[in-house]
């Protein structure tokens, strides 16, 4: 995107205030917000370290709120959180923080909650269903390992 005039620093700094109390942001985010806003480098490290510095931008909470939001709210598995985290470049330390957030009897209770839900919308032979429910929640970023057994326990024979 072709910025369409350059902002000052002060006009920057207002508009990543907003920006960032709208919810929470990574560094990656505001980054591009401001090189989006055409701003060269060495004002976007200024803005993001004044944003850090008022507490706006932090990414232990950002993580936090990520993984809460995404698990408990769109019901996605720890490994697509991962993923999504470091594709916005997240330390892995603070990912490991932000899996921390979601409940290992939550986690157990959603993955139950979620095969029930799918096995009623499947249809075809039990191993067609059980193929199906499968690859829904691999798709929503739960590993095999963690609902395997729970998904044979669960097909009806």
């Amino acid at each position: 995107m072709i910025p369409k005039q350059k902002l000052s620093i002060d006009e920057a700094v207002i508009k990543a205030r907003t920006y960032c109390n709208y919810r929470e942001r990574c560094h990656k985010e505001l980054r591009e917000k401001l090189y989006d806003m055409g701003l060269w480098k060495k004002d976007v490290d200024h803005v993001i370290m004044q944003m850090m510095d008022e507490n706006l931008l932090n990414e232990e909470r950002y993580v936090k709120s990520y993984a809460r939001g995404h698990f408990y709210i769109k019901k996605w598995g720890k490994y697509k959180i991962k993923v999504e985290l470091r594709s916005r470049q997240i330390h892995d330390s603070l990912i490991r923080i932000g899996m921390k957030e979601i409940e290992d009897d939550d986690y157990l209770e959603m993955i139950e909650k979620l095969i029930r839900k799918k096995m009623k919308e499947v249809t075809g032979t039990k191993y067609e269903r059980q193929q199906k429910v499968s690859r829904y929640m691999v798709g929503k970023g739960y590993a095999f390992s963690e609902f395997g057994q729970m998904l044979k326990e669960l097909m009806p024979r």
